[in-house]
């Protein structure tokens, strides 16, 4: 096979990232295996929902990547700065598909510029609005994690608000990308999409709704019944 195929046939990463929110094992592990999932992302508290705690977070590295992640988002923590970077650090010794979460506080973004100086990836997460978006991309965060249904719920508009961080990233080139969280449905994600967001975070539930349309449901009945009558006489 000449060089020119091979590069033509190589595969290629996914414009389009979609990510589990959940440590839930038995939740992920079927929809990581479709192979339409990048990884998984987790926070303190989505562990503690999953009757985990950071004890946990090796255990959750080793069946996530098992399980055929190729992302999984681990949140560090600490007082200061020193001691996130310390964690963070920790964190992505778990392994190379380790992405490091750092809360948008100001001991937490200076935590994250200096992770992304040393080349590890990270995500500042829980950003509510633009000018958060701004210290993300002078840290050099690989992503940023805006939270849509929490700023709809404070009464922002939170479509407008995280098109507007788009922009911003779009407008300035800046490498830092949104990873959009906080997702409570897939019309949210489709707006935005059309928007140019092309990573996206969600719950389990709302994963299980993009296979989910009576039409497409209808259609393939239609298909299954057609076979198992056979052919025409």
């Amino acid at each position: 096979m000449s060089g020119r195929n091979s590069t033509a046939t190589a595969s290629k990463e996914p414009v389009m990232r979609l990510y589990l929110d959940t440590a839930v094992r038995a939740a992920a592990e079927p929809l990581l295996a479709t192979g339409l999932f990048a990884g998984l992302t987790t926070n303190p508290t989505i562990l503690d929902r999953a009757g985990l705690g950071v004890e946990d977070i090796d255990a959750t590295y080793a069946w996530a990547h098992a399980a055929g992640a190729r992302e999984v988002f681990f949140q560090t923590w600490g007082p200061d700065t020193e001691t996130m970077v310390d964690r963070g650090r920790r964190l992505r010794g778990l392994g190379p598909q380790v992405v490091v979460k750092v809360p948008a506080s100001r001991a937490g973004a200076a935590a994250c510029a200096t992770l992304s100086s040393e080349g590890v990836p990270t995500l500042l997460t829980a950003v509510y609005t633009p000018g958060q978006v701004m210290i993300a991309a002078a840290a050099g965060a690989t992503y940023v994690a805006p939270y849509l249904g929490k700023l709809d719920e404070a009464g922002r508009d939170g479509v407008a608000t995280v098109t507007a961080m788009q922009e911003l990233l779009h407008a300035t080139g800046s490498a830092t990308k949104i990873l959009l969280a906080s997702v409570r449905d897939v019309p949210a994600m489709v707006t935005l999409a059309r928007r140019g967001v092309d990573c996206f975070t969600m719950g389990v539930p709302v994963a299980e709704a993009f296979f989910d349309d009576e039409l497409t449901a209808g259609a393939i009945t239609a298909f299954d019944e057609v076979i198992a009558a056979g052919p025409r006489a």
